[in-house]
């Protein structure tokens, strides 16, 4: 594995051990995603899924770069078939801790979301990629001619991530927009532009089929874990009205849906 990778898997190895994945690993966070899996996703982005795949039972579905796999336990718990790839050892392995107790059969595979090497051919009916996934994939059209290479004929590719019109901003709640850098520089983070996304779609033969561009949906957008929670939540009602927090007339996140 060459050296920059090896870096970025002992940060998601560090990061998984952090406040903010701990609180998410919580009995009453679990809880509260087996009582209603559709939390585990953007509204919108539950409705794509569904607009798509109506039925997940039986179906097949990989979740590249799974992070904390809240995403991996919500499919499962609809009755999908999931695996569950990802860099960091360590959040696999708390993944399949909290999937041992709620008896879920969800494989897990520690693999790198560009390569895809340990992850069969022609094999699932959906890949979901979330938050998180794209700011660290240093050549997307990798990333996306080997999820091309794991779906089945006629399969489909939902990712989910921060909107691109996000990083040229400071993005700070509450005050005007202020610009640090130009849309067009967003390297070298592998902050990519919405162009590079569907570029690197159909450079792989992937079919782009909807883009969905959303509003946040909560205070977590906003704010790091450590600032969030230190929040008094009566002043954090309006913070998606664009008229209070001027940040929020920006879509927060995209979604692309692709085929095969």
């Amino acid at each position: 594995m060459e050296e920059w990778l090896l870096q970025v898997k002992d940060s998601w190895n560090e990061t998984a051990n952090s406040d903010w994945y701990q609180s998410l690993r919580t009995d009453e966070k679990i809880a509260e995603l087996v009582k209603n899996p559709a939390i585990a996703f953007h509204p919108a982005v539950y409705n794509l899924i569904h607009k798509y795949i109506p039925n997940l039972k039986g179906k097949r579905v990989l979740l590249p770069s799974s992070g904390d796999n809240h995403a991996a336990i919500a499919f499962a718990l609809l009755g999908a078939e999931v695996t569950s790839a990802d860099i960091s050892d360590k959040q696999l392995a708390y993944a399949q801790e909290i999937a041992n107790k709620l008896n879920l059969n969800i494989r897990f595979i520690c693999d790198d979301t560009m390569q895809l090497s340990n992850i069969e051919n022609n094999s699932f009916d959906l890949v979901y990629t979330s938050n998180g996934t794209h700011s660290w994939i240093a050549d997307l059209g990798l990333m996306y001619r080997n999820i091309n290479r794991v779906l089945k004929t006629s399969g489909f590719s939902i990712m989910y991530d921060i909107h691109p019109f996000n990083r040229p901003f400071s993005g700070e709640a509450w005050k005007n927009p202020h610009i640090v850098k130009p849309y067009e520089e967003t390297m070298p983070h592998c902050h990519w532009r919405v162009q590079d996304l569907v570029n690197a779609m159909v450079s792989a033969q992937l079919s782009i089929k909807e883009i969905e561009e959303l509003q946040a949906v909560n205070a977590s957008f906003w704010f790091f874990y450590d600032e969030l929670v230190k929040q008094n939540p009566e002043e954090l009602i309006n913070i998606n009205n664009w008229e209070q927090n001027p940040m929020a007339a920006l879509p927060a996140w995209i979604s692309i849906v692709s085929q095969k």
